[in-house]
């Protein structure tokens, strides 16, 4: 059972994170395109960019967090660590 939910909170960490790593390239996508068209409309979506796109990214990340810390929680190890958890 605890192996179980170890998989599942792993799979929820990488796909958290991965969501937040891709929100991340697209909001500096949006601002690239905003410089690069300027004016209003470049206002518009650098706006967009910051106050609709970013925050679902941000809760993305935070989720991903904490299913990281929960996975080190329950399965002993840290990714910087140099002991082996003995079996």
């Amino acid at each position: 059972m605890k192996k179980r939910i170890e998989d599942v909170v792993s799979a929820i960490f990488s796909i958290f994170i991965l969501i937040a790593i891709l929100g991340g390239g697209i909001v500096f996508l949006m601002f690239a395109a905003a410089l690069i068209v300027g004016g209003e409309m470049g206002s518009s979506i650098a706006v967009s960019a910051k106050s609709v796109v970013m925050p679902y990214f941000i809760r993305a990340a935070t989720i991903g967090t904490l299913a990281g810390l929960v996975s080190f929680y329950l399965t002993g190890l840290h990714a910087l660590s140099i002991e082996k958890k003995s079996e």
